[in-house]
């Protein structure tokens, strides 16, 4: 009787036992799902459909090392908030539940040590730990304090749902790292990366062969530490190559050059320093690896505490203007100044070539054309650090030269250092004015002189139309080795060029916060992003392809949704005004990058409907704006029906443009025919716009997604799989094809849209590109002919 209780007892704590275990990641092995017995292993598009769902991601730190804790934890909850797509949630890795596991994507810090979670899932990742010291694929041997992290993985515990890992060889480092870095940023660039000094030493992608395992794409690895070379040490540098076409003597002539550049920097501010380390300049032969390795992709940065100048040296783009190594050395030596118009003005002064030409040509510039800003901005940091640097900058430069002209280094650097964050130093320190001490500077503008100068305004001469068989190249991948700035761009381009297309446009987005009240937009300067290296990039690849570009700005909101730039309406004339004061600027700022580059045509704005209806005076204030500033064919892309019939200022410009989303047809079933009568019913209304004002048009978008029935609502984005259907978007392109192709009036496509890396598209994309489908083969069809001469 006692031993049968006993064993009563036993059977119930062992329930027990086993309901607590399968609530915790602690399952029996009889509960879990591995990859490994999955007959089918998740896509990547699968993987990144899932977090999109959920729109959660759960991360988890360790509790293994109780001295760590506190330390995984603090960093695990500055994460929560930090991104505005995904809800970040916050568990320490003894608190996992199965439902967790089974729910939601999961990121892991720590090591396997430290952490339980990923101590269980290790073994089953692409990466070896063997006695403190991780190794990929025979690849790759770390070091004691290398970084690794996987960005989205087949969860080896629920194989439906990513893992996110980010670990290292012991703790301290790890922390130490996942603090200086934003784990709630899911957009890593690659599938997995090791960092050696806060530096991507070893960077890949995974392949799947059909439904199979994830393996390592060995052709896509990229291990920087075999292609880094020491070539060149000189008194004050240290210069290290990363590429493959070093050559010296180009290495050797910089490198005078940056040699006299810190001789006349340390002579002007009167350094008479004793020997310091060597910079280490990092100079990179393609922007891609620059901001894959140091996650910064501008044409040159500096770090203060490494000592290091990292700059993109290229043909087409060069970073090696000493700017960025002025920045350094004056705050090494000078120290800081609160002022961002002094700190940059006094780094731009000691630089050569700025923006290709020096930015004393495009001081002048501005002061002659009108655009320079007024000092009171310069001057207030805050102002400083929206408005575009393109012009900021050399106004900044111009301006300290102006102070130094007029008291002498000793002052200068006196004011330097005591210079406010914004607005006017204390009397002490000055004797003039703010519109005393503008005055003066204004004038100093007016009388300097460029070398070889004649003219700094823009010369326009008549534009002779050309016929532009185009597509709107679009940045879908926001990890930089899939972007604009990215190998796999150029790829994409070659494709492009193979069947014919002449033309592309290169759209950077500016990001405004309320679609009813004015403010600064926000400039695409991420490293992933659509920035201005990416684009000037861009640019370089297509005109080595003998393609021309036109730039084409693009506004969307700053939230989740993105917006629409037709929902663009301020509540009252006042607010319209600073609205119309800002978009200038910023649209200013894309015009003198396209005039930088020599870019071959530009876009004023898109789509601002409700801006262009009842403000006709101000985007022609703006047209002419940008006519100061940029020499080229200038378009406006119009909403397609209202806005495009009734814009009023196309006498102005050299192009009218035309986002062509008219449906062709309200019937399921439909033949060519069918479609080009429904666009016989909108081609005389854009004909009568043309002839009135004796413009070509062009099609600055048209498109189709790959979906059922697209010629009903040509502009809807193809999101639902279910109505896939690539015959029905063929049909519509070849409709747009032979119903626009002879018109007098008409100067060409821009098919929206082809995307910056190749597998985006294909036979289970529903959206707009014709990459990888019928309708391809439309284009290269039409774009392989000759047009009639106009």
């Amino acid at each position: 009787m006692k031993r049968s209780k006993l064993l009563l007892i036993l059977s119930i704590l062992f329930m027990a036992a086993t309901v607590f275990f399968s609530q915790s990641f602690r399952f029996n092995s009889a509960e879990e799902s591995t990859v490994a017995n999955d007959k089918k292993w998740p896509s990547k598009r699968e993987l990144t459909r899932k977090l999109w769902q959920t729109r959660k991601m759960l991360l988890v730190y360790g509790t293994e090392r109780p001295e760590f804790t506190a330390g995984y934890k603090k960093c695990a909850e500055e994460s929560i908030g930090k991104n505005r797509f995904v809800e970040i949630i916050v568990k320490p890795d003894t608190a996992i539940t199965a439902e967790d596991i089974q729910s939601m994507p999961i990121s892991l810090i720590g090591t396997p040590d430290s952490n339980l979670l990923l101590r269980k899932v290790v073994d089953a990742l692409p990466v070896q730990f063997i006695k403190d010291n991780f190794s990929i694929d025979k690849m790759f041997s770390s070091e004691h304090d290398d970084i690794f992290q996987i960005r989205s993985y087949p969860n080896p515990l629920n194989p439906s749902m990513p893992l996110f890992v980010t670990t290292g060889n012991n703790d301290r480092r790890v922390i130490e790292f996942i603090s200086q870095t934003d784990q709630s940023n899911i957009f890593m660039a690659g599938d997995f990366v090791v960092y050696r000094d806060d530096k991507v030493a070893l960077w890949g992608l995974f392949k799947q062969v059909k439904n199979g395992p994830w393996e390592i794409e060995n052709s896509q690895t990229r291990n920087y530490l075999n292609n880094k070379k020491s070539v060149l040490e000189t008194e004050h540098y240290v210069f290290n190559y990363l590429g493959a076409r070093a050559k010296r003597s180009e290495l050797e002539k910089i490198a005078n050059k940056q040699e006299m550049r810190i001789q006349n920097l340390l002579d002007h501010l009167n350094l008479s320093v004793e020997k310091f380390p060597k910079i280490k300049s990092y100079l990179y032969e393609s922007p891609e690896d620059k901001g894959l390795i140091t996650r910064n992709t501008d044409v040159s940065h500096f770090n203060l505490a490494a000592g290091e100048v990292h700059s993109i040296f290229t043909e087409d783009i060069n970073g090696m203007d000493f700017y960025s190594d002025a920045k350094l050395l004056i705050a090494k030596f000078i120290g800081e100044t609160k002022s961002s118009a002094l700190r940059d003005g006094l780094a731009i002064y000691f630089s050569e070539g700025w923006g290709k030409r020096g930015y004393r040509y495009w001081a002048k510039k501005f002061y002659d054309t009108g655009n320079a800003n007024p000092l009171r901005e310069l001057l207030d940091s805050n102002v400083y650090k929206k408005e575009s640097y393109l012009f900021m900058r050399p106004l900044a430069g111009s301006f300290v030269a102006f102070l130094v002209d007029k008291y002498g280094w000793t002052h200068f650097l006196n004011l330097y250092k005591n210079w406010p964050k914004s607005g006017f130093p204390e009397n002490s320190l000055i004797e003039f004015t703010l519109p005393e001490l503008e005055r003066g500077w204004l004038a100093y503008l007016k009388q300097m002189k460029i070398e070889g100068q004649t003219s700094t305004a823009a010369n326009h001469g008549v534009v002779t139309p050309q016929f532009q068989k185009g597509f709107c190249l679009a940045h879908e991948g926001y990890q930089i080795y899939n972007g604009y700035i990215s190998r796999k761009s150029v790829e994409a381009l070659e494709k492009l060029r193979e069947f014919g297309t002449d033309w592309i446009s290169l759209t950077p987005f500016g990001y405004l916060q309320d679609r009813n009240k004015p403010g600064y937009f926000n400039y695409s300067f991420g490293a992933g992003s659509e920035n201005d290296e990416s684009i000037i990039t861009s640019f370089f690849a297509a005109k080595n392809l003998d393609m021309r570009v036109m730039l084409k700005p693009h506004v969307l909101m700053s939230s989740g949704s993105w917006g629409w730039p037709g929902e663009v309406e301020m509540k009252n004339k006042k607010d319209w005004q600073i609205f119309f004061k800002y978009y200038t600027s910023w649209i200013l700022h894309y015009a003198l990058l396209a005039e930088m580059y020599g870019m071959d045509s530009f876009c004023v704005g898109v789509e601002l409907l409700k801006t262009t209806r009842d403000h006709p005076q101000e985007w022609r204030e703006i047209i002419s704006k940008v006519r100061q500033i940029y020499h080229g064919p200038i378009v406006y892309a119009a909403n397609w029906g209202e806005e495009f019939e009734q814009i009023e200022f196309w006498d102005v410009l050299d192009y009218i443009g035309l986002n062509c989303y008219y449906p062709l047809s309200g019937k399921d079933e439909v033949t060519l025919a069918d479609l080009k009568k429904g666009a016989a019913r909108f081609l005389p209304t854009i004909e009568k716009v043309a002839h009135k004002y004796q413009k070509p048009v062009l099609l600055t978008e048209v498109g189709f997604c790959s979906r059922e029935k697209t010629w009903q609502k040509p502009h809807e984005r193809g999101r639902r799989i279910a109505s896939l259907n690539f015959e029905d978007q063929a049909l519509a392109y070849r409709a747009i094809f032979e119903s626009f192709w002879d018109k007098e009036w008409f100067y060409g496509f821009y098919w929206w849209k082809w995307p910056t890396y190749l597998e985006y598209g294909g036979q289970q994309h529903s959206g707009f590109t014709p990459n990888g489908k019928p309708a391809e083969k439309v284009v290269k069809e039409w774009y392989s002919k000759i047009p009639a001469a106009r």
